[in-house]
C-alpha cells in the first residue's frame, strides 16, 4: 500500500479510507504453489477458500531464463499442477486463468496460432517429452551431487546446465520457456471439466495510462 501505485487513490479518498477499503476487499494469505494445497496448512482456512473462491489468476512463476532446473520445475510445472488441483476443490470456481508466456513457442517466427500443447509435444523432431521422466532426471542428478558432496555453488551450476541440456534436447532455448511449456501441458492434460484459460503475454511493461503512465516495479 505504500507503493506510489496507490498515490492516485490515496489522494482521492485519503490514506485512512484507502486502508479501510483494502482491509475490506483484500485478504492476503501466505502460500507457495510448489507445495500441495499451495502450502496453506490451516485446514479451516482452506475450506473457507474452497467455498468462496470463484476466480483464480495464477501469475506465480520463476521467470529467470536460466534458473536451476529443479527450482523452475517445482514452480512452473508442479506449481501449475498444484494450483489446478486446488482450483478443482473450489465449488464456485468459474475460471482458472493461467499466465504463461509467448516464449513457449521457442524461436519460431511468423504468425503463430494460439494452439495448446499436447502432452509430450516438443519443438524438436523425433523427441517425446515425458514430464515424469524429467522429474526423475532432476531427482537422480540431485542424488548424484549429494553423493559427491557438491557445494551449493556446484549444485546450482550443475542444475542450470542440466536444465539447458534438457531444454535444448526438446527444442526450447532456455529453462524458463521449457518449464512454462510443460506447465501448459499439465493444465491441458489434467483440467478435465475445469474452465482453464491460458494467456501468453509477450512481455510485461509499464502502465500505459492508469493509474498513471510509466509505472513499473521489479525491473531487472
Amino acid at each position: 500500500m505504500m507503493s506510489e501505485l496507490f498515490n492516485v487513490a490515496r489522494e482521492k479518498i485519503g490514506s485512512e479510507n484507502l486502508k479501510s477499503l483494502m482491509e475490506e476487499k483484500v485478504f492476503a494469505i501466505s502460500g507457495d504453489i510448489s507445495y500441495e494445497n499451495l502450502g496453506i496448512k490451516n485446514s479451516k482456512l482452506r475450506e473457507e477458500m474452497h467455498k468462496e473462491i470463484d476466480i483464480i489468476i495464477n501469475s506465480a512463476a520463476v521467470t529467470n531464463f536460466y534458473e536451476r532446473y529443479d527450482i523452475a520445475m517445482n514452480v512452473n510445472v508442479v506449481g501449475a499442477m498444484n494450483v489446478l488441483k486446488f482450483a478443482k476443490s473450489c465449488i464456485k470456481l468459474k475460471m482458472l486463468l493461467h499466465v504463461s508466456t509467448a516464449y513457449v513457442c521457442g524461436k519460431a517466427i511468423g504468425i503463430l496460432p494460439e494452439k495448446p500443447f499436447d502432452m509430450g509435444e516438443t519443438l524438436s523432431e523425433n523427441t517425446y517429452l515425458d514430464i515424469d521422466v524429467e522429474r526423475g532426471v532432476i531427482a537422480n542428478k540431485l542424488k548424484e551431487l549429494e553423493t559427491l558432496n557438491a557445494t551449493p555453488k556446484e549444485v546450482t551450476i550443475a542444475m542450470k546446465e542440466l536444465g539447458m541440456q534438457r531444454a535444448r534436447l526438446h527444442g526450447w532455448p532456455n529453462i524458463y520457456s521449457f518449464t512454462k511449456a510443460m506447465g501448459e501441458m499439465i493444465l491441458g492434460h489434467l483440467k478435465e471439466n475445469s474452465q482453464v484459460v491460458i494467456i501468453r503475454p509477450t512481455i510485461i511493461t509499464s502502465t500505459y495510462k492508469e493509474p498513471f503512465p510509466g509505472w513499473i516495479e521489479g525491473v531487472r
